[in-house]
């Protein structure tokens, strides 16, 4: 029983010298998440010093842009979905239609100007096959509708996540961004002039 209290005593003592606090520089850098948590695998962190140099904590909130591709987020993922597309793979599926399944689960659909609570900030490595040598990413778990952010500061470079502090403002800076991307492709005759016109009528009841 001593020994063990004193196993105990010795392993809280070495996870205090880890850093519950992790900064966008630390993932420049790529340490590892050992290096940062003191697990191979990735922790909890208490704080995140973001690249746009706002600082969030467990009930920091974020206000979601514009989905990347224009209908679904690149960056976010509904955790639930992920089990119940696990469930719902018939056992006579092979391997890509599961994924397919899996990942139609997954899809968050359009929430700009939405406002959610972070649960967890989790230290995870880039590459979770590579994990002693990979650098970081930051993982939120989010308070609603079992949503979790990927990569937040890939949400951010993309304005997934808009750090405006007005929700509409952010909404509507987000749908400017990605109506400037459908101009773009009009022009390079990627898509068509009825597709553009239909896409910037949906943007325009978000911009101001």
């Amino acid at each position: 029983m001593k020994k063990l209290i004193v196993f105990l005593c010795v392993n809280v003592i070495v996870m205090g010298l880890f850093a519950q606090t992790v900064t966008y520089q630390d993932l420049v850098n790529q340490k590892s998440a050992k290096e940062l948590t003191g697990r191979t695998g990735g922790d909890d962190i208490s704080v995140y010093v973001a690249s746009n140099g706002v600082t969030y904590t467990k009930g920091s909130t974020i206000t979601y842009g514009y989905p990347t591709n224009g209908k679904y987020y690149v960056y976010f993922k509904d955790v639930t979905g992920s089990v119940l597309g696990s469930l719902a793979d018939d056992e006579s599926s092979n391997a890509s239609t599961s994924a397919a399944n899996r990942e139609v689960y997954e899809r968050v659909e359009n929430r700009a100007g939405g406002v959610a609570t972070i649960k967890r900030i989790q230290c995870v490595p880039v590459d979770p096959y590579n994990r002693k040598t990979s650098g970081c990413k930051i993982y939120l778990v989010l308070n609603r509708g079992g949503l979790a952010c990927t990569n937040f500061e890939e949400a951010l470079a993309t304005q997934e996540i808009v750090t405006k502090v007005d929700p509409s403002d952010a909404a509507s800076e987000a749908a400017l961004q990605e109506l400037k991307k459908w101009k773009e492709k009009l022009d390079l005759q990627i898509i068509t002039q009825e597709e553009y016109d239909a896409k910037k009528a949906e943007l325009m009841k978000v911009i101001k």
